[in-house]
C-alpha cells in the first residue's frame, strides 16, 4: 500500500486527493450573532462584520492545515441548498408543517421551495456577495465554493411536493429543464468572472433514487424515476459542457443528514 501512495501523482488542481466537502460546523460566535440579529440586539452591519471575521478565521485554519483550496464553511447561508435555490429568479421559499425527509431524532425546520415564475440567475443573487466575501478572505489562495445541484431544484419543487402543479410556463417540462440549465450556466460564469475555478455541486437526489422504499413511494405516484434521472444527467452534462476550460466542477453525493442522523 505504501508503494501505491508513493507512486501517486500529486494533484495541482481540483479535484484534489485530500479535500473537504465544504461545510463546517457553525462557530458559537456566529450562532450567537445570528440569534442577536434575529432578536434585534445587533444590526445587519454588525452581523456582517462577525460573519467576515469567522470566515477569515476558518480560511486561516484551512490554510494552516494545508488544504489546497479553502471554503467559507457555508457560514453565509442557513441551509446547504435552499438559500441558493430560493435566491434564483422564479423560486420562492415556503414553510411546511414538517420537513419532507424523515431523520432520526431532531427534525429540521419545515422549509422547501416552490416555482412561481421564470427560473433565472441574476447578478443580485445573494451568493454573488457570499463568494466575494470568501474571495476577500482567501486573497490569492485558491477557493472552493459549493452550491446545490440543479437536480435538487426539480426534486424539491416537483418530485417531493405531492401537490405539485406546473405553472403555465412549464406545462412542457422540457422548458423547465432548459431554464434550470441556463440559470446554472449563468451562475457558474458569474462565479468564474469573480475568480472561482473550483465549483462543487451538492446532490442528495441520487441517494433517493437508489432507495427501494423511496422508489416505491414515488412510483406509486406515477413518477418514472428512470426518466427523471436521465433528465437530471442531461441537465448536468449541459452545464459541465458550458463551463470554461480551466474551471473544475465536482459533485458531492450523499444520503443527506441532519445533526449526523
Amino acid at each position: 500500500m505504501s508503494q501505491i501512495f508513493a507512486q501517486a501523482t500529486p494533484r495541482t488542481q481540483a479535484p484534489y486527493r485530500n479535500d473537504v466537502v465544504g461545510s463546517f460546523l457553525r462557530t458559537d460566535a456566529l450562532k450567537n450573532a445570528k440569534t442577536e440579529l434575529q432578536t434585534g440586539k445587533i444590526n445587519q452591519a454588525a452581523f456582517d462584520k462577525i460573519l467576515k471575521d469567522e470566515i477569515q478565521n476558518l480560511v486561516n485554519l484551512q490554510k494552516r492545515h494545508g488544504l489546497h483550496a479553502v471554503t467559507d464553511g457555508e457560514f453565509s447561508r442557513v441551509w446547504w441548498h435552499l438559500d441558493f435555490l430560493a435566491g434564483l429568479d422564479g423560486i420562492e421559499m415556503i414553510s411546511l408543517e414538517k420537513f419532507p425527509v424523515a431523520f432520526k431524532g431532531a427534525k429540521p425546520k419545515g422549509n422547501t421551495i416552490a416555482i412561481v415564475g421564470k427560473i433565472d440567475f441574476s447578478d443580485d443573487h445573494p451568493f454573488v456577495n457570499a463568494y466575494q466575501l470568501l474571495k476577500d478572505c482567501a486573497g490569492n489562495y485558491p477557493t472552493k465554493f459549493t452550491i446545490p445541484s440543479p437536480s435538487m431544484l426539480h426534486l424539491l419543487a416537483c418530485i417531493r411536493d405531492e401537490n405539485y402543479q406546473p405553472i403555465d410556463l412549464y406545462q412542457e417540462e422540457s422548458q423547465l429543464f432548459d431554464d434550470i440549465a441556463n440559470a446554472y450556466i449563468k451562475a457558474l460564469n458569474k462565479f468564474y468572472a469573480l475568480g472561482l475555478r473550483n465549483l462543487q455541486l451538492d446532490d442528495t437526489s441520487w441517494g433517493q433514487f437508489c432507495s427501494l422504499d423511496k422508489r416505491a413511494e414515488f412510483e406509486a405516484r406515477g413518477i418514472d424515476l428512470d426518466k427523471v434521472a436521465k433528465n437530471y444527467v442531461t441537465v448536468l452534462n449541459r452545464i459541465v459542457d458550458a463551463k470554461p476550460d480551466d474551471m473544475q466542477i465536482t459533485m458531492h453525493i450523499c444520503r443527506g443528514n441532519f445533526r449526523s442522523t
